[in-house]
């Protein structure tokens, strides 16, 4: 037997699994090689303080759990500032949303345009409320809120430069904007340092 394939069935034997060949073999071929034999005896005394490591170590789940609990209802002032925002924006959003859809009246648009425009308005109001109540659920609507705003302020701007809007009813759409960029820092990762949790690890047998 190759010594490459007793030491394969040795370390079977050790965890409990077929070994794939004959046992007498393995014997066999154990009573001649003695860099078997030293194989069988490291394997013996790794395997041996494995266990007792596993026996010896503390259960730091309940630990692990509160203080990812924790870190995770942290207060932080900046995210809250940032939700408050979002909030404001959301309260100014649905005010644009009323007199649309309501009383159909957006500039003199027809009332169909002034009802879509304000359901428009009341479904960004709600997406940014949505994102200040669960920030972390939140984060699929960024490309949606980034592409409305820029799509409205470009044409917007295209608008008044060709004298077919007023710049300063215009300015409404600088919501949509700031909206977005309160997502965007909402969401963006963060860099500041988080505490961590050190895991104390006296009394583990140490090899050597």
């Amino acid at each position: 037997m190759e010594c490459s394939k007793a030491r394969e069935s040795l370390s079977a034997v050790l965890d409990g699994e077929p070994i794939g060949s004959p046992s007498a073999e393995l014997t066999s071929h154990l009573r001649t090689c003695m860099a078997c034999r030293r194989f069988l005896d490291r394997a013996r005394a790794l395997d041996a303080l494995t266990h007792a490591a596993r026996a010896d170590a503390p259960d730091l789940s309940s630990e692990v759990l509160e203080a990812a609990r924790a870190q995770r209802h942290r207060a932080d002032p900046w995210i809250s500032a940032l939700r408050l925002g979002l909030v404001a924006v959301a309260v100014a959003q649905l005010a644009l949303a009323v007199p649309s859809l309501v009383y159909g009246s957006d500039e003199g648009a027809p009332i169909h345009i002034a009802h879509e425009v304000g359901s428009w308005d009341l479904a960004l109001a709600i997406g940014f409320l949505f994102a200040a109540w669960r920030p972390l659920r939140a984060v699929g609507m960024l490309p949606f809120a980034a592409a409305l705003s820029a799509a409205l302020i470009l044409t917007a701007v295209v608008d008044i430069v060709h004298g077919r809007a007023i710049a300063l009813t215009e300015t409404a759409h600088l919501l949509e904007l700031v909206g977005t960029a309160l997502l965007y820092l909402l969401m963006a990762p963060r860099t500041k340092a988080r505490p961590t949790l050190r895991v104390v690890t006296t009394g583990y047998p140490r090899a050597g």
